[in-house]
């Protein structure tokens, strides 16, 4: 078995060849990346003002739904603050800052943990409209949540593991498909209630076609893309044991806006409006 030198070597070209660019890497984020950073810093501090604000003040009074939503959102909030802080780009190993902390499998270890408590966010809300209408279909749908996103982990650890970018395809096919599944369950619940749709109802449905438009639209072709290009390059993928220690050890600084002008869209939507949904969650 090749050790892990000679494997990143193979590999040190993997970037660019994913990205289609030719320019040169930059440790120094320039003007525009930095002030990027700069805002999703801003809105992680924002944001863990808004989750401190609703856990002082439901700190008495919270029923024990709202008391699960509040803890899996601070863990949401907090994973979210952190990625923002060292953003990373797993895949092509890119990250902004040269920290210990800026390595590819702990930025994946926390988004996992996260987005596991994000979904099971979704099933809890579920499981209360299910108990308020006394529909057992919205149960159920409550039932595939957690699994269906915990598949989708798994399919996003093999493309970060083997640097094979169908597996991100699958990951977020697998979101559309929980994402179209909540927003069933909404509308199930809408039409047992009757009259007119209550906001949180409409928000939350705005919310799913939004997530809907990204996914079809500009992750899954963003992935796709990145996947035929390493095909035509004739990319070897990694194999497991060497993935998880390239993971570990390799990254590759930079702050040119060429290598994050294709994360910004999902990042800034992620670590924003991502989080504004686990928080209202509690107040559902």
């Amino acid at each position: 078995m090749e050790d892990l030198a000679s494997t990143r070597a193979e590999y040190r070209e993997v970037p660019k060849l994913f990205l289609e660019n030719e320019h040169g890497h930059t440790a120094v984020p320039d003007t525009v990346t930095f002030r990027w950073w700069q805002f999703l810093c801003t809105i992680s501090v924002a944001n863990i003002l808004l989750w401190t604000i609703a856990a002082w003040g439901l700190s008495r009074d919270a029923d024990a739904y709202q008391f699960r939503q509040l803890l899996l959102s601070g863990l949401f909030v907090a994973a979210c603050a952190f990625r923002s802080i060292l953003p990373r780009v797993d895949l092509e190993r890119f990250c902004l800052w040269d920290s210990p902390f800026s390595s590819v499998f702990l930025g994946r270890m926390v988004a996992t943990i996260a987005e596991l408590g994000f979904a099971s966010q979704c099933a809890l809300l579920l499981f209360k409209l299910s108990h308020s209408t006394g529909v057992s279909a919205i149960h159920t749908i409550g039932l595939t949540v957690l699994p269906i996103i915990l598949i989708a982990e798994l399919a996003c650890w093999f493309a970060v593991v083997t640097l094979n970018h169908i597996g991100h395809a699958v990951e977020e096919l697998l979101w559309l498909i929980m994402v179209a599944l909540v927003a069933a369950g909404l509308m199930i619940y809408s039409q047992q209630t009757g009259g007119g749709l209550p906001l949180w109802i409409v928000m939350g449905l705005i919310a799913s076609a939004g997530t809907t438009v990204l996914i079809v639209f500009v992750d899954i072709p963003l992935y796709m893309a990145r996947w035929r290009t390493g095909r035509r390059a004739g990319l070897r993928y990694l194999r497991i044991r060497d993935g998880l220690k390239d993971a570990f050890v390799r990254r590759q600084v930079t702050g040119a806006r060429e290598d994050w002008r294709s994360e910004v869209l999902w990042m800034s939507l992620y670590f924003s409006a991502g989080v504004w949904v686990s928080l209202a969650f509690v107040f559902v």
